[in-house]
């Protein structure tokens, strides 16, 4: 006899069902989040139960745990458990019975485990990102600030080098001065973030091969090969170029019905991490490299529609991800007359 279990994962509590081949249920169990009180009630089966954690933002610490004390553990791909999500009767009983259940069905839909001693550096290559996000917040709000008082004629960049000074000629009302100079004030700290977690980050890493080779890729340099390298973790898990690129959401959805079909929008399923470095880097790409700005510009021509900028940027991201995909896989250098000139 063989036993499956399925926990459902909570902020503060989770929820263990323990099955057995003929699904019926030997524990049903609320326990509050501690490593020891889980461990257990597991190590009371013999032999002991597979498991399935849902991939819930907090799955870190329970994974590695059950991992740790030899237990085989699955990652649970939320978008996939139609089984649970679709269900008319939604409880944490009934999801951890569905999970176990699917678990003993071998139809669980897994999400990838990410290596433990890898994971820091990519939660801090995702901090910056967002970092640079909220800081460009930051630029568009003093944008905003200039064009409700009727000051036009400055460019994005110019804008980014604002201090005090400017702020104080243009700006006469203290209200409006303090609401820019805090803008200036809260983009300063991001930008001192941002050089700290740099700094880090590039202290931290040590010399990778595959690291030198991705940042012979158009457009990537050493911020963008690094997010590559790290979100990608084992290209082996993926079978091809288009496995790939659809995990890099560089590739447009398909609506079909019998004979019709036209492009949809995407899921959003995959790695919006990996889509935001390929489009940098195909911006960048273009703007530096003449054969890539001829590529975009042949796809540019061919279309008509108000989005045809944004297609042919992301036919152009799509080309270097199949391109990252064999430096990954081959270790080899990025070839740009073989992606782009044929």
């Amino acid at each position: 006899m063989r036993f499956y279990c399925g926990i459902d994962l909570h902020a503060k509590d989770c929820f263990l069902c323990v099955i057995d081949d003929q699904d019926k249920i030997h524990l049903k169990s609320k326990v509050p989040n501690h490593l020891p009180s889980i461990l257990d009630r597991l190590e009371a089966f013999s032999p002991r139960p597979s498991v399935v954690v849902e991939s819930t933002l907090n799955w870190y610490w329970l994974v590695d745990g059950l991992e740790g004390a030899g237990f085989e553990v699955k990652l649970a791909h939320t978008l996939g458990l139609y089984m649970i999500t679709g269900a008319k009767v939604k409880t944490d009983r009934r999801d951890a019975f569905s999970l176990a259940r699917l678990l003993r069905l071998g139809a669980i839909p897994e999400a990838y485990i990410y290596p433990k001693d890898r994971r820091p550096i990519r939660d801090l290559l995702r901090r910056r990102n967002r970092l640079v996000s909220v800081r460009g917040s930051g630029y568009a709000a003093l944008s905003r600030a200039l064009l409700q008082h009727g000051i036009f004629g400055y460019s994005q960049d110019q804008i980014k080098q604002f201090g005090e000074q400017q702020i104080s000629e243009h700006f006469d009302l203290l209200a409006d001065r303090c609401h820019c100079l805090l803008e200036l004030e809260r983009i300063r700290l991001y930008t001192r973030q941002i050089k700290i977690l740099e700094e880090l980050i590039l202290g931290t890493v040590v010399d990778q091969p595959l690291f030198d080779l991705l940042q012979t890729i158009p457009g990537v340099g050493k911020i963008l090969g690094l997010t590559i390298f790290y979100e990608v973790g084992d290209i082996g898990r993926f079978q091809s170029p288009k496995h790939f690129c659809s995990y890099a959401r560089v590739v447009p959805g398909i609506a079909q019905s019998a004979n019709v079909s036209k492009r949809a929008r995407g899921s959003k399923q995959g790695n919006p991490h990996l889509k935001w470095a390929f489009c940098q880097a195909a911006v960048q790409a273009t703007r530096y490299h003449g054969s890539i700005r001829k590529f975009r510009q042949k796809h540019l021509a061919r279309r008509r529609s108000k989005a045809r900028k944004l297609i042919s940027l992301c036919i152009v991201a799509h080309k270097l991800a199949i391109g990252a995909y064999y430096v990954l896989k081959d270790e080899v250098a990025f070839n740009k007359e073989l992606m782009f000139d044929s």
